[in-house]
């Protein structure tokens, strides 16, 4: 296995063709608007829309994941475009109004294809499986691009409450092992990243209008962002963080308490130190 990003002649005819141009035309009115994100994999590409695939376009056809029709609630009456995008939200909001992981790192995926961005860091990929030989195939959250200095960065995501973050004392957690595995996919085939992520740049640049430069370097190791951290501390937290810190570098990870949604150019500084 190897990491790849492409996308062949053949298939950009089929997506561009008049089969697939109704709705190829309102994904990319809504990827415009930064309410979805395209995704480049081997000669598919993947539109995620808050927290889930929307679409996915593979050997010339759009398709979609049948278990979301499990959450059709409040769809009756919408057009199907419209439908697929509320089950979507139906599936990745709590019945108590929760907003899950998902959702907040969603709020990041806005700048990338907005043509008012202004902000100098986007999201480049999102549910990154490397597939190399190591890391199997666990995703990592996020690839930060530095369009200034043409740097991207792996950046893992999640919620304080999450079971792999907060622990016991005593307790080592999870997401140690699960950054550090990033780390290692990484160094193992920098170069190849590199390359692929110059196709990946390519691809958008010609199909979404985006005018981003090729990666020069990649920042190691991966880093953490971890959000809704409380702001009253139990013993077991603070001994989560402090173990986190420990184990990543203090300087690797970023905390963000309840309520706090930093602009991403933030995230970048202070993961970047």
């Amino acid at each position: 296995m190897s990491f790849i990003r492409s996308f062949s002649n053949e298939q950009l005819e089929k997506l561009t063709s008049e089969r697939n141009q109704e709705l190829f035309s309102k994904l990319k009115a809504d990827i415009s608007k930064g309410l979805v994100f395209p995704a480049i994999r081997k000669n598919e590409i993947y539109f995620y829309y808050k927290g889930g695939c929307l679409y996915k376009f593979s050997s010339g056809h759009f398709s979609r994941d049948s278990k979301f029709e499990l959450y059709s609630q409040n769809t009756e009456s919408l057009a199907p475009y419209e439908k697929a995008k509320k089950q979507i939200e139906n599936k990745f909001i709590k019945k108590c109004g929760d907003v899950k992981e998902r959702l907040l790192l969603n709020r990041l995926n806005n700048y990338t294809f907005n043509p008012n961005n202004c902000s100098k860091i986007v999201v480049l990929d999102i549910e990154v499986n490397l597939n190399g030989n190591i890391g199997g195939s666990k995703k990592c959250d996020l690839v930060l691009l530095n369009t200034k200095t043409h740097e991207i960065m792996f950046v893992e995501g999640k919620v304080f409450r999450d079971y792999r973050v907060n622990v016991k004392c005593g307790r080592i957690p999870e997401v140690i092992e699960q950054v550090n595995t990033y780390t290692q996919a990484v160094e193992e085939q920098t170069e190849n990243i590199l390359q692929q992520y110059s196709e990946h740049i390519r691809i958008i640049n010609n199909f979404f209008d985006t005018k981003y430069n090729a990666p020069v370097k990649i920042i190691k190791p991966a880093k953490l962002l971890v959000y809704n951290v409380p702001l009253s501390l139990t013993e077991n937290q603070s001994y989560s963080i402090q173990t986190i810190n420990a184990q990543l570098g203090a300087q690797n990870v970023a905390w963000y308490v309840e309520n706090e949604e930093p602009f991403i150019d933030e995230i970048w500084s202070a993961l970047c130190k």
